[in-house]
């Protein structure tokens, strides 16, 4: 009896190709699709909406109806979700209903209040029906507003976002405009997991007017120490500044 070794890699192949199709048959079946980054988890929740998680925050499937789509989450989430005229996108929190069909925004959530910031489109915010009896007054936030609710209020609050950088843990997309190396820092620190340290007391009173999109932490130490001239070096997740721009 012979036996034929030349089909042996071949069938090999074949196998581990149609595990990869049943796996990403799985996956797509569940509309669950992750991408792990430094501080970020990305998700494809369905072909027309995605989100990004920040650190621990979670986002799962509740149940859906034939036109929603019907998520829970807490923590710090971005969604993105485009024309879904006949299936919106409704996000549960312990205290909130949001619901979208074509808008770019944030979701914080926690026990004691839900904050919604829009960047594109018009998001609907109301209290979450299951904890709240009263009468629920859906609030309309637009591009450069902020709804918020909390625990144990009546109705959803709206305000004004000013922060310009709001949306920077997600995309990378950073505008400082004569802004404190300290709060430059802050926010570096926020969006890469990496701190920022400047040795010279008086680096606070250092103005930084520059905007980065989609660079590393060295590059933006390379940037902010050729426009002071600084010296830096990268300990593990630390950037080290020596210098003073006075």
């Amino acid at each position: 009896m012979s036996i034929n070794l030349k089909n042996k890699p071949t069938r090999a192949y074949f196998l581990m190709a149609s595990y990869l199709v049943i796996l990403l048959g799985l996956i797509y079946r569940n509309k669950l699709l992750v991408l792990e980054t430094d501080l970020t988890t990305s998700m494809i929740l369905t072909p027309n909406v995605v989100s990004k998680l920040y650190k621990s925050a979670r986002l799962k499937p509740n149940h859906g109806t034939s036109n929603q789509q019907i998520y829970e989450m807490d923590g710090l989430v971005y969604f993105e979700v485009r024309k879904v005229e006949n299936q919106p996108l409704v996000v549960l929190t312990d205290l909130a209903e949001i619901t979208a069909f074509d808008a770019i925004f944030t979701i914080e959530s926690n026990a004691k209040e839900t904050i919604v910031r829009v960047a594109e489109g018009l998001v609907e915010l109301t209290q979450n029906s299951d904890n709240y009896k009263g009468n629920r007054t859906p609030l309309n936030i637009k591009p450069s507003q902020i709804g918020i609710i909390k625990v144990n209020t009546r109705g959803a609050i709206k305000t004004v976002n000013k922060d310009r950088n709001f949306l920077a843990w997600a995309d990378q997309k950073i505008f400082f405009q004569n802004t404190p190396l300290r709060e430059v820092a802050s926010l570096l620190e926020r969006v890469y997991g990496y701190q920022f340290k400047f040795i010279d007391i008086t680096s606070h009173k250092c103005l930084l007017s520059r905007s980065y999109e989609k660079q590393t932490p060295k590059e933006i130490a390379e940037s902010i120490s050729n426009i002071f001239g600084f010296d830096y070096q990268i300990v593990d997740h630390t950037i080290i500044f020596e210098g003073s721009c006075l």
